[in-house]
């Protein structure tokens, strides 16, 4: 089973990546986390996957690091269908409209599952 998880920068990374790799570590899951980055904010990127590899390997779980340029929601989508992964983690913001209208766009396009942590979730 493969998970892939978004996120727009480190603090969403952090606020999520320890809840993402228990939920996988609890699937038996390895992880695709993705980062989009603009051509300048690549050591922005770097840093936010490395927030994933870290909380991975501190609970054993396998983590894919990708990192691509463009378009948010096709890049989503052809990773996911790329990485043929079992469903889709995101997480909302406070800026609610934004992260409704990405989540929903993504449900709109493709058919794997689509789950968002609500903000401000602090995990289990």
């Amino acid at each position: 089973m493969k998970i892939l998880v978004t996120a727009a920068g480190p603090k969403p990374a952090k606020d999520k990546s320890e809840y993402v790799m228990d939920f996988a570590k609890r699937l038996g899951a390895e992880v695709i986390a993705l980062h989009i980055a603009k051509a300048q904010d690549q050591k922005l990127g770097e840093e936010t996957l490395s927030i994933f590899e870290s909380a991975g390997q501190k609970a054993e779980v396998k983590v894919t690091k990708i990192m691509k340029q463009g378009d948010i929601i096709p890049n989503i989508i052809e990773v996911a269908e790329t990485e043929s992964v079992n469903f889709i983690v995101m997480g909302s913001t406070p800026d609610k409209g934004a992260a409704e209208w990405l989540s929903t766009c993504i449900m709109d396009k493709t058919k794997i599952p689509v789950v968002v942590i609500p903000y401000g979730f602090k995990g289990l």
